[in-house]
Order: C-alpha cells, then structure tokens, then sequence
C-alpha cells in the first residue's frame, strides 16, 4: 500500500509492502527497512547507504563528473546512520494513529496495525540493535565474500567455509583454511539461518546461495546430502545458485550435474577470467581455457543455466590483446545460450593482494577507463561476430566494489 501524509511540514510518504517499509521525506530523504525491521537503505544528500547483515555500511554517490564512488562506514558512522533512521520511523509511528498526521488520499483503514507495526519494528533497529544483529551474523555465516550481481538479494547458506585453492593474485575475498561442513553440522547451519532471517527471509526472494567461495567443489558423495538438507529446510526455496571453478568443475559429469539440478541447483557461476591461458597462470588461477569451456558445456547439457565472469583489464597492456582473442573463443566454445548470464568485471587492485607487487615487477601498465572500455567491446563484438544467427547470452556489469551481503 502507498499513502502520502502531512507530518509538520514535511511531505512523508509510506509505501508498506510485502516485504518491506519504506518512508520517504519531500523526496530528499528515503529510507527502506525489510519486514524484520532490519535496515536495508537510506538515501539523502544524494547518497545511497546500504546496510548488510554483517553490519556493514556501504555509502555510493557520484561526483560532478558523474564518476562513481564507494566507500565503507566507519562503525560508529554506521550506528548513527541506523539511529538516524530510527528516529524517523519512530517519528512517523508515534504521529500516525493521531489527529495531527493529515492524509492526503486514502487512509491506512484496516491495515493501520500492519502499519504501525512496520513502523514500531523500523524504530526498533537503533545502532546498538543492529550491532547486536550483526554478533549474531557472526555466528551463523563465516565470510562472505561475494555473490554475482543477479544473487544479491539470495539468501546464503554456507556448506563450506573459504577457497578450495585461495591462489588468485587479485583476490583477497577469502581468508584461512577450506573447510567442508558435515551434513550433520551443515542442517543446524540451515536452521539458524532460516530462524535468524525470521520475516527478512521475504526480501531475499532471489532463491538460496550455496557458499561460500566454490561450494561445488565437494565430491558428491557429501554434496547431495547437503542438497537433500537445504530441501528439507528450505522447500519453498526458489532454487540453489553456487560458483564452481573450471579446475574442480571438471570432476563432476553432466549426470552429475543433472543429479544436483534434480535437487534444485539452477544456476552455477563459473569464473573464466581470461580465456588466455598464460594470463590465468600468471594470476595463478589454476584452471585452463579448455577446463572452463568443459566445465560450462557438461553444465548446460544437464540443464544448468551459467553465468560466466570475464575481467576487464586483467594483465594490463602486456596481455590485452591475447585476452581478447583467447576469451572470444572460449565464450565462443561454450555456447552460451539466451538464458545464460555474462558478466564483465573490471580489475580492482586491491590492498593485500598480489596482483599489484607482481604486474609492476613485470612493468605491466594497467589499462585506463578507455581501454577497459574499448577491450569489453572488443570482447562483445568479437563474440557477436562469432555467434553469428545463435543466440547469445544476456551481459552485464559486475561491479565487486557495489557488494554487501
């Protein structure tokens, strides 16, 4: 429902919906929480805040360029933004059931208490709420790392803890050792998870990810039974998405594959990278253009839809022109179909990776915005030319810098 009030002078609109409340403020000020209460966004000075379970703020803007920036709270920033959101539901709740809160349209009528529950809720979630919220994610999830774009709004499930080879130079998303949750630790996991998310779980309505950084590398001898797990806690789940790699992708057949799409896997990510294969062992990615390609075409011919991620400006200049070509024909080889996902990533040189150390000792320049540009175009058109009449798959933009779980 979507009502429009006078509350002092301001213009406040509610929009209650299944899923969440959001409240917006002359259009100035807009703020969101789930149906848990938990915060979820808050936008104001043309600056968009978004909170992750693990109490994590992350604040996006653009400058007078219209160049894009991000950056993460500090923690007691982040408190005082959820107490700031806060004090605004609880301004809006405590005015509502009066005479002074002026309606323009139509009136909440029965759903007053939904509302003003909503709002009770949304107050709740002060700073020091959602730091309590966020020791309790702690204790259910270890990291997580990242999720392709199209699974933000997933619920994860972590039947693994880490990388299963946590070699790349450029990544740094998961540290410490790789570890396989039992099926008899890996169901409790699922229960906490489901008991903790509470009314939030109708936010994150995207289906389950399976975690945490290549899940499906577990022999299948303890992957089913934690397929098996996820379906008994989970029934009404949209689906199972997870990433797997082309080195241990390999050690599964398309029945195989078949099998976990029969308990509800419905998409896997498969990190190509580069399609050079003197790239990927100079970043130490240890998979080979064909492994890719194989992994891909068994995952297709079970069923399973694929998202595959190409990075933009991997290897700098010293590479770039073999990266073009390479990737075409490894995109090319897999026949990715209309239902298929690919997604381009720019490099980011991250603090405490390799990578940098190891491009400058080699006196790789990085490629600039243009380059980037120009190599992702020259990716796509090359694969367009290739396609020919076939169809080709849906691409986007995969930005690591946007994420927040």
């Amino acid at each position: 429902m979507l009502y429009r009030g006078l509350l002092g002078d301001s213009d406040v609109t509610l929009s209650l919906q299944p899923h969440w409340l959001t409240l917006g403020f002359d259009e100035r000020l807009v703020v969101s929480w789930d149906r848990a209460g938990r915060l979820y966004s808050l936008y104001r000075d043309e600056h968009t805040f978004r909170r992750g379970f693990n109490g994590r703020v992350l604040e996006k803007w653009q400058d007078a360029d219209g160049e894009r920036h991000w950056d993460t709270l500090e923690t007691a920033d982040a408190h005082a933004l959820a107490d700031d959101a806060a004090r605004l539901a609880a301004r809006v709740h405590e005015a509502l059931p009066t005479p002074r809160w002026s309606w323009q349209g139509d009136t909440p009528g029965e759903r007053l208490g939904e509302l003003v529950a909503a709002l009770a809720s949304a107050a709740a979630f002060t700073g020091a709420a959602s730091a309590r919220d966020a020791a309790r994610f702690a204790e259910i999830y270890s990291t997580v790392g990242i999720l392709p774009p199209d699974q933000y709004l997933s619920i994860v499930v972590q039947a693994t803890e880490g990388c299963s080879f946590n070699t790349c130079t450029f990544c740094a998303l998961y540290g410490g050792r790789y570890r396989v949750k039992s099926v008899e630790e890996f169901e409790p996991h699922l229960d906490a998870v489901r008991t903790w998310l509470g009314p939030s779980a109708g936010l994150r309505d995207r289906g389950l990810f399976l975690g945490a950084a290549n899940a499906l590398a577990v022999p299948m001898a303890r992957l089913v039974p934690a397929f098996d797990a996820i379906g008994r806690v989970f029934p009404d789940a949209r689906g199972v998405s997870a990433f797997v790699d082309g080195f241990t992708g390999l050690r599964k057949t398309a029945g195989d594959y078949h099998e976990l799409a029969a308990r509800g896997l419905r998409r896997v990510y498969v990190g190509l990278e580069s399609g050079h294969d003197a790239l990927l062992a100079f970043v130490e990615k240890p998979a080979t253009r064909a492994e890719a390609v194989a992994t891909v075409r068994a995952l297709r011919e079970a069923g399973v839809r694929v998202g595959v991620i190409v990075m933009i400006g991997l290897g700098g200049h010293a590479y770039a022109g073999a990266h073009v070509e390479d990737t075409i024909t490894a995109l090319h080889d897999m026949a990715l179909g209309e239902h298929d996902l690919l997604y381009f990533s720019d490099l980011v040189e991250e603090p405490g990776t390799s990578y940098p150390a190891l491009a400058s000792a080699r006196r790789i320049r990085p490629l600039i915005a243009t380059e980037r540009r120009a190599q992702r175009h020259a990716i796509t058109d090359g694969l367009r030319r290739r396609a020919g009449d076939r169809s080709l798959p849906r691409m986007a933009t995969y930005d690591v810098r946007e994420f927040v779980y």
